[in-house]
């Protein structure tokens, strides 16, 4: 029974793609280059940043989805009076559902410009390459769509834009997904039957209010999906206390209630850990998903450092 649920599982997936899009991750504030290109390099108090993170969600079940990421960026600013600055990085990304792996290698480009005030207008890209992989080992090997499909193969070139504005307290961006790549047929073959893969939006903003001295509240919501169906909500509500450490919780729509726990291990290592909990029908069979992320940076999420050169910069950076 087991076996024909993996089968039919996959059969789905082969013919219908429109619903695949990015890993999703509960500390999507943490994790704001992967969400959008738009989003690196937005803080000059760190002239570069380096982050990993893993996801293992419903631990317990077999072929549970996994994800795991690492990013590094670098930002070039003039040393003098400057009203606009580059970032350049890279960004890695695995994503296991099942039978399923998609594997995503970028470089990235950011460009942010003041436009009024402190509001700073940003566009980035990510370029590189699309691995799709199917492990084949527990189908039917006499089906014709798995007889024909290739093991793995790379599709290129993967484009993803994306635009972000912010200021001290707000920021506000999206990003477009799958916008150049229109199936999963490249370098080796084609996964499956032929199928079209749907472009994605993945949209994110969020407000900060410092409440008394010590603390800081962080309000964020993300909105993503294809633009065909209805989307996939989160909101998340951090409470950074002291730049130290910050608690919070977060929901996302039907599926997920989530904790959240963020800390500064050492002066420029921060740490964050989530826990979700599932409320839809995989409570009674694995309710359990965690996560965690690393970075190396002096910019704790939630937190507004500045760098003073002849024109104050005094953004937001969570």
């Amino acid at each position: 029974m087991k076996k024909l649920l993996a089968y039919l599982f996959v059969v789905l997936s082969m013919s219908e793609i429109s619903a695949q899009q990015f890993p999703q991750w509960t500390q999507f504030t943490f994790n704001k280059n992967g969400y959008n290109p738009a989003s690196s390099g937005n803080s000059l108090a760190a002239p570069y940043e380096i982050y990993i993170g893993a996801r293992t969600q419903w631990i317990g079940v077999s072929n549970n989805p996994k994800s795991t990421f690492f990013s590094f960026n670098y930002n070039f600013v003039p040393q003098r009076a400057y009203s606009k600055w580059h970032n350049v990085g890279m960004y890695v990304d695995q994503d296991q559902n099942g039978n399923f792996v998609h594997n995503d290698v970028w470089l990235s480009y950011t460009f942010h410009k003041f436009i009024s005030g402190k509001t700073v207008l940003a566009a980035g890209v990510f370029a590189g390459i699309k691995q799709y992989k199917i492990t084949l080992n527990n189908l039917d090997r006499n089906d014709p769509a798995v007889q024909n499909s290739a093991g793995s193969v790379i599709a290129w070139p993967d484009i993803v834009p994306g635009v972000r504005v912010s200021n001290k307290r707000f920021f506000a961006g999206v990003c477009l997904q799958q916008v150049s790549i229109y199936s999963q047929k490249g370098i080796g073959g084609t996964i499956g039957t032929p199928s079209r893969v749907w472009p994605h939006y993945n949209f994110t903003a969020g407000w900060k209010q410092q409440i008394g001295y010590y603390n800081s509240l962080v309000i964020a919501g993300n909105a993503r999906g294809s633009f065909l169906g209805l989307p996939s909500l989160e909101l998340n509500v951090m409470d950074y206390v002291s730049k130290i450490v910050g608690f919070g919780a977060s929901i996302r729509g039907k599926n997920f209630v989530c904790g959240v726990v963020q800390f500064r291990l050492l002066r420029q290592l921060n740490v964050g850990l989530a826990y979700d909990l599932s409320i839809n029908k995989m409570r009674s069979a694995s309710p359990h998903t965690g996560e965690i992320m690393l970075s190396y940076s002096p910019v704790f999420n939630g937190e507004t450092l500045s760098k003073k050169t002849t024109r104050i910069v005094d953004e937001c950076t969570f």
